[in-house]
């Protein structure tokens, strides 16, 4: 049985951790429930504005002395924004604990928001969000969520509108951040190299600081009304996706559905990458893949092609799923991507960086742990049986569609396909 140390501080932050003492690194995250799915319209952007910002200065720490003292460790610092939550992370030698501990905890604790750096900031999102645009694929998933939640914050961006970004005040900022980031709506991970009495004592002391009560609120249920949505552009290739309500986070069923996905497009040797790719020649990045959220979920198809054969590859979309709702799924099939499941799995357990990550969204998200073995055992139950009922629920639901490229498409072949 895989045990997790666990403790939580005075002040209600929640902190775990897995020690892994064959390692020379330790990694720490400070995971925040907040993304853009908690903001409200006149707000998007503000949860990953934030979290750019807290890089910027701190009361103890300037924009550049930050990434000196990172430098100096020989580590690595990031972070980044979902449309669920906020993580801040820190990768560092075991025996630079308390430095990386220290540094992390005041870019959370202490942000100065100084008016100078939120300004320039301004114009690197501002780019980002450009970037963004000239990304194909990116939009296209970008419109997919709209196409799938329509109105619901989950259908947002979570880079925000470029002229909400221009807008921001550092009043209205600090105001977002400091009604959300509290202790209580936020966990503490940490795996790798390291000593849990001395990891708890350093952690007690640094964070003893953070406090108010915030209890987070959960955003409203969804209720999709799948559409089809076109965007115009002249492009040397269309992007094709397409999306099916799916489950969330917590399912058990979660363990079937990936080995579905795997089998359907999320492998090389898939049905959609030996079909659309290998066969037919008509796609270099055709996958799939599952998005599971607190309350809700989709499974999406993607597939970038030419222009001249983007319908050709949107209906080959359609007849495997098709077949695969019709026919079923061999057993010698489910087998083969459970295996492969639980290598890569196993694989990705192999980092500290992973298992860090692990602890924080189940912690923050599901309220819980799974370890190595209960993650296997899950997986061994999933069940072939299970599967078939899943590709009936899943894929003869109504859709939703993104393309973006210079022709719109016709759905009607996948419609007929999948609903007769």
């Amino acid at each position: 049985m895989q045990v997790f140390d666990r403790a939580t501080l005075p002040n209600g932050l929640t902190i775990v951790g897995e020690r892994m003492p064959y390692l020379r690194s330790i990694s720490l995250g400070v995971w925040v429930r907040n993304g853009s799915a908690d903001e409200a319209p006149e707000e998007n952007g503000y949860s990953h504005f934030v979290e750019h910002m807290l890089f910027k200065g701190t009361a103890h720490r300037s924009a550049r002395q930050i990434a000196e003292e990172m430098d100096f460790l020989g580590g690595q610092m990031n972070a980044f924004t979902s449309k669920e939550l906020t993580c801040f992370y820190v990768k560092a030698v075991s025996t630079r604990l308390q430095e990386a501990l220290g540094l992390l905890s005041d870019l959370v604790l202490n942000p100065a928001f100084p008016q100078g750096e939120l300004e320039k900031e301004k114009g690197v999102i501002l780019e980002e969000i450009a970037m963004g645009e000239d990304t194909p694929e990116d939009l296209a998933q970008d419109q997919l969520a709209l196409a799938m939640f329509g109105g619901h914050s989950l259908g947002r961006s979570i880079l925000g509108p470029a002229e909400g970004i221009r807008a921001v005040s550092r009043e209205a900022l600090l105001h977002f951040m400091q009604a959300r980031y509290k202790p209580q709506n936020a966990v503490f991970t940490l795996a790798g190299n390291y000593d849990w009495d001395q990891a708890l004592h350093l952690l007690s002391q640094a964070f003893a600081p953070w406090g108010g009560a915030y209890q987070y609120r959960n955003y409203p249920a969804v209720e999709f009304a799948p559409k089809t949505l076109f965007r115009r552009k002249e492009l040397e290739q269309t992007q094709v996706c397409l999306a099916f309500p799916s489950l969330p986070m917590g399912d058990e069923a979660n363990f079937t559905l990936l080995i579905l996905n795997n089998l359907l497009g999320g492998s090389m040797s898939s049905r959609l990458f030996q079909r659309i790719r290998e066969e037919a020649g008509l796609a270099y990045s055709v996958y799939s893949y599952p998005s599971s959220h607190a309350r809700t979920g989709i499974e999406t198809l993607y597939a970038g092609t030419s222009p001249k054969t983007a319908q050709r590859v949107l209906n080959l979309m359609g007849e495997e799923l098709k077949r695969l709702v019709e026919d079923g799924i061999p057993k010698e099939e489910f087998e083969k991507s459970r295996e492969q499941i639980r290598g890569s799995y196993l694989l990705s357990m192999e980092s500290g960086s992973a298992r860090m990550q692990a602890l924080g969204r189940g912690q923050l998200l599901l309220g819980r742990l799974r370890g190595e073995e209960e993650y296997l055992q899950s997986l061994d139950a999933a069940s072939l049986e299970e599967a078939q009922a899943l590709c009936q629920k899943i894929f003869l639901s109504p859709f939703g569609a993104s393309v973006v490229g210079p022709e719109d498409l016709d759905f009607s072949a996948l419609s007929e396909a999948l609903h007769g």
